[in-house]
Protein backbone atom coordinates (compact mmCIF):
# COMPACT_ATOMS: atom_id res chain seq x y z
CA UNK A 1 0.00 0.00 0.00
CA UNK A 2 1.28 3.47 -0.82
CA UNK A 3 2.21 5.66 2.14
CA UNK A 4 -0.36 8.25 1.13
CA UNK A 5 -3.10 5.61 1.30
CA UNK A 6 -1.85 4.36 4.67
CA UNK A 7 -2.13 7.88 6.03
CA UNK A 8 -5.58 8.44 4.52
CA UNK A 9 -6.86 5.17 5.98
CA UNK A 10 -5.45 6.11 9.38
CA UNK A 11 -7.35 9.38 9.27
CA UNK A 12 -10.52 7.54 8.23
CA UNK A 13 -10.14 5.10 11.14
CA UNK A 14 -10.10 8.02 13.59
CA UNK A 15 -13.40 9.48 12.40
CA UNK A 16 -15.84 9.27 15.27
CA UNK A 17 -13.03 8.18 17.60
CA UNK A 18 -10.94 11.32 17.94
CA UNK A 19 -12.09 11.89 21.52
CA UNK A 20 -11.20 8.35 22.57
CA UNK A 21 -7.87 8.43 20.73
CA UNK A 22 -6.86 11.80 22.16
CA UNK A 23 -7.92 10.73 25.64
CA UNK A 24 -5.87 7.53 25.47
CA UNK A 25 -2.75 9.29 24.22
CA UNK A 26 -3.02 12.09 26.78
CA UNK A 27 -3.46 9.53 29.55
CA UNK A 28 -0.20 7.84 28.55
CA UNK A 29 1.60 11.19 28.58
CA UNK A 30 0.16 12.14 31.97
CA UNK A 31 1.01 8.76 33.54
CA UNK A 32 4.54 8.91 32.14
CA UNK A 33 5.05 12.42 33.52
CA UNK A 34 3.53 11.51 36.88
CA UNK A 35 5.72 8.42 37.22
CA UNK A 36 8.82 10.47 36.45
CA UNK A 37 7.87 13.12 39.02
CA UNK A 38 7.19 10.48 41.68
CA UNK A 39 10.52 8.79 40.97
CA UNK A 40 12.33 12.10 41.21
CA UNK A 41 10.51 12.95 44.43
CA UNK A 42 11.38 9.64 46.07
CA UNK A 43 15.04 9.60 45.08
CA UNK A 44 15.56 13.34 44.87
CA UNK A 45 17.57 12.90 41.69
CA UNK A 46 17.16 12.43 37.96
CA UNK A 47 18.16 8.76 38.17
CA UNK A 48 15.08 8.10 40.30
CA UNK A 49 12.85 9.51 37.57
CA UNK A 50 14.73 7.48 34.95
CA UNK A 51 14.30 4.21 36.86
CA UNK A 52 10.59 4.67 37.48
CA UNK A 53 10.10 5.69 33.85
CA UNK A 54 11.96 2.56 32.75
CA UNK A 55 9.59 0.44 34.81
CA UNK A 56 6.38 1.99 33.52
CA UNK A 57 7.07 3.50 30.07
CA UNK A 58 7.73 0.26 28.07
CA UNK A 59 4.48 -1.53 29.04
CA UNK A 60 2.57 1.70 28.44
CA UNK A 61 4.16 1.96 24.99
CA UNK A 62 3.00 -1.57 24.15
CA UNK A 63 -0.44 -0.76 25.55
CA UNK A 64 -0.58 2.25 23.23
CA UNK A 65 0.19 0.01 20.23
CA UNK A 66 -2.65 -2.32 21.25
CA UNK A 67 -4.97 0.67 21.62
CA UNK A 68 -3.89 2.09 18.24
CA UNK A 69 -4.22 -1.26 16.47
CA UNK A 70 -7.76 -1.63 17.79
CA UNK A 71 -8.64 1.83 16.49
CA UNK A 72 -7.03 1.04 13.14
CA UNK A 73 -8.78 -2.33 12.86
CA UNK A 74 -12.12 -1.11 14.28
CA UNK A 75 -12.01 -3.82 16.97
CA UNK A 76 -13.56 -2.14 20.01
CA UNK A 77 -10.72 0.07 21.26
CA UNK A 78 -10.91 0.87 24.96
CA UNK A 79 -8.78 2.82 27.40
CA UNK A 80 -8.19 -0.45 29.27
CA UNK A 81 -6.06 -1.58 26.29
CA UNK A 82 -3.30 0.65 27.61
CA UNK A 83 -2.84 -1.46 30.73
CA UNK A 84 -2.93 -4.98 29.24
CA UNK A 85 0.89 -5.33 29.07
CA UNK A 86 1.19 -4.77 32.82
CA UNK A 87 -0.52 -8.15 33.19
CA UNK A 88 0.98 -9.99 30.24
CA UNK A 89 4.44 -8.71 29.27
CA UNK A 90 5.71 -6.23 31.85
CA UNK A 91 9.19 -7.73 32.29
CA UNK A 92 9.60 -8.58 28.59
CA UNK A 93 8.67 -5.03 27.62
CA UNK A 94 11.42 -3.62 29.84
CA UNK A 95 13.97 -6.12 28.49
CA UNK A 96 13.00 -5.27 24.89
CA UNK A 97 13.29 -1.56 25.64
CA UNK A 98 16.76 -1.99 27.15
CA UNK A 99 17.97 -4.20 24.30
CA UNK A 100 16.72 -1.73 21.69
CA UNK A 101 18.29 1.16 23.55
CA UNK A 102 21.68 -0.55 23.65
CA UNK A 103 21.60 -1.56 19.97
CA UNK A 104 20.49 1.88 18.82
CA UNK A 105 23.12 3.55 21.00
CA UNK A 106 25.83 1.33 19.52
CA UNK A 107 24.57 2.25 16.05
CA UNK A 108 24.84 5.98 16.79
CA UNK A 109 28.29 5.51 18.32
CA UNK A 110 29.45 3.91 15.08
CA UNK A 111 27.83 6.59 12.91
CA UNK A 112 24.49 8.39 12.63
CA UNK A 113 23.23 6.28 9.73
CA UNK A 114 23.68 2.89 11.50
CA UNK A 115 21.76 4.35 14.44
CA UNK A 116 18.88 5.40 12.21
CA UNK A 117 18.86 1.99 10.54
CA UNK A 118 18.69 0.33 13.97
CA UNK A 119 15.70 2.50 14.92
CA UNK A 120 13.92 1.50 11.70
CA UNK A 121 14.78 -2.20 12.10
CA UNK A 122 13.32 -2.40 15.60
CA UNK A 123 10.41 -0.02 15.03
CA UNK A 124 7.85 -2.84 15.05
CA UNK A 125 8.94 -4.52 18.31
CA UNK A 126 6.17 -3.11 20.49
CA UNK A 127 3.50 -3.86 17.87
CA UNK A 128 4.74 -7.45 17.72
CA UNK A 129 4.70 -7.72 21.51
CA UNK A 130 1.26 -6.14 21.63
CA UNK A 131 -0.09 -8.88 19.37
CA UNK A 132 1.89 -11.79 20.79
CA UNK A 133 1.78 -11.70 24.58
CA UNK A 134 3.98 -14.81 24.88
CA UNK A 135 6.88 -13.66 22.73
CA UNK A 136 10.21 -12.94 24.41
CA UNK A 137 12.12 -9.68 24.08
CA UNK A 138 14.91 -11.13 21.91
CA UNK A 139 12.48 -12.93 19.60
CA UNK A 140 10.46 -9.74 19.20
CA UNK A 141 13.58 -7.85 18.12
CA UNK A 142 14.50 -10.54 15.61
CA UNK A 143 10.94 -10.63 14.29
CA UNK A 144 10.89 -6.86 13.82
CA UNK A 145 14.22 -6.98 12.03
CA UNK A 146 12.91 -9.65 9.65
CA UNK A 147 9.59 -7.90 9.13
CA UNK A 148 11.28 -4.62 8.20
CA UNK A 149 13.48 -6.14 5.49
CA UNK A 150 12.66 -4.18 2.35
CA UNK A 151 10.50 -1.69 4.27
CA UNK A 152 12.96 0.54 6.14
CA UNK A 153 13.02 3.21 3.42
CA UNK A 154 9.23 3.12 3.15
CA UNK A 155 8.88 3.65 6.91
CA UNK A 156 11.50 6.41 6.89
CA UNK A 157 9.47 8.27 4.26
CA UNK A 158 6.38 8.02 6.45
CA UNK A 159 8.36 9.45 9.36
CA UNK A 160 9.45 12.38 7.16
CA UNK A 161 5.82 13.08 6.21
CA UNK A 162 4.81 13.03 9.87
CA UNK A 163 7.72 15.30 10.78
CA UNK A 164 6.35 17.80 8.28
CA UNK A 165 3.02 17.74 10.11
CA UNK A 166 4.85 18.13 13.42
CA UNK A 167 6.55 21.28 12.12
CA UNK A 168 3.14 22.69 11.18
CA UNK A 169 1.89 21.91 14.71
CA UNK A 170 4.60 24.15 16.13
CA UNK A 171 2.87 27.09 14.49
CA UNK A 172 -0.32 26.24 16.43
CA UNK A 173 1.58 26.82 19.69
CA UNK A 174 1.72 23.07 20.14
CA UNK A 175 -2.05 22.58 20.26
CA UNK A 176 -1.99 20.58 17.04
CA UNK A 177 0.05 17.86 18.73
CA UNK A 178 -3.09 16.85 20.65
CA UNK A 179 -4.48 15.53 17.36
CA UNK A 180 -1.19 14.62 15.73
CA UNK A 181 -0.04 12.18 18.43
CA UNK A 182 -2.96 9.73 18.08
CA UNK A 183 -2.86 10.12 14.31
CA UNK A 184 0.82 9.16 14.23
CA UNK A 185 0.17 6.05 16.32
CA UNK A 186 -2.69 4.91 14.08
CA UNK A 187 -0.55 5.55 10.98
CA UNK A 188 2.11 3.29 12.50
CA UNK A 189 -0.55 0.67 13.24
CA UNK A 190 -1.72 0.80 9.60
CA UNK A 191 1.86 0.47 8.42
CA UNK A 192 2.40 -2.57 10.65
CA UNK A 193 -0.69 -4.34 9.34
CA UNK A 194 0.21 -3.44 5.76
CA UNK A 195 3.71 -4.89 5.80
CA UNK A 196 2.46 -8.01 7.58
CA UNK A 197 -0.17 -8.58 4.92
CA UNK A 198 2.14 -7.72 2.01
CA UNK A 199 5.63 -9.10 2.70
CA UNK A 200 8.41 -7.80 0.49
CA UNK A 201 10.63 -10.10 -1.54
CA UNK A 202 13.34 -9.52 1.08
CA UNK A 203 11.33 -10.81 4.03
CA UNK A 204 9.49 -13.78 2.60
CA UNK A 205 10.86 -15.87 5.48
CA UNK A 206 9.02 -13.73 8.03
CA UNK A 207 6.73 -15.99 10.04
CA UNK A 208 3.57 -14.69 11.73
Amino acid sequence: MENSKIMKEAYASLKGRWGLAIGGNLLVVLITLAVGVVGWGIAGADWGANITSLIFAPPLAIGLTIFSLNISRDTNPEIDNLFIPFKTSWVNSILAYLMMGILVAVGFILLIIPGIIAILMFSQVFFIMGEDKEIGAYDALVKSMNLMKGYKWKFFRIILRLMGLAILCIFTLGIGFIWLAPYINVVYAKFYDDIKANPSFKNQEYIN
